[in-house]
């Protein structure tokens, strides 16, 4: 069922999945080229904000909290994976793999690579924090929403 709550968990998701972006590209290579890092990555945590965030908001406050730090975590392998096809595809191209099994293992390390580049106390605890908030905000906002709709 569409609620109001959907399309703002996909833009808050979005929003801060940008932030964070351009927050984890110093901790990647400095000489590495990652194009549109940031609108991909902004544009897979607004699918998962809307997919999956917005559905599970409202049961319980620590429950909203929690769901937004999974909401955060799914946006960050997300978009590993997404942005990995294309590192696939570019390699494949340049003919670094031979096989297609060279190539399918070599998605699975390219998603590892830049998930571990993001093991950072600083940026771990930012990702925490903004879950932990998202899901406040959420919650607060849904609170907010089914009063006045209940008003009626």
């Amino acid at each position: 069922m569409f609620t109001l709550i959907r399309p703002l968990a996909a833009i808050l998701l979005g929003v801060f999945t940008l932030y964070a972006a351009q927050a984890y590209e110093p901790l990647y290579d400095p000489d590495a080229y990652l194009g549109n890092f940031r609108f991909w990555a902004a544009g897979v945590g607004a699918v998962v904000g809307w997919l999956f965030l917005g559905g599970r908001i409202g049961q319980r406050l620590w429950m909203s909290m929690f769901v937004g730090v999974q909401a955060v975590a799914m946006t960050a392998l997300g978009t590993a994976m997404v942005l990995a096809v294309r590192e696939v595809f570019v390699l494949g191209y340049r003919r670094r793999y031979h096989e297609v099994m060279d190539a399918f293992t070599g998605y699975f390390d390219i998603i590892v690579n830049w998930l571990s580049k993001a093991l950072v106390q600083d940026y771990l605890i930012l990702l925490a924090a903004g879950g932990v908030a998202i899901g406040l905000v959420l919650h607060l906002l849904w609170w907010m929403l089914e009063s006045r709709r209940n008003e009626r």
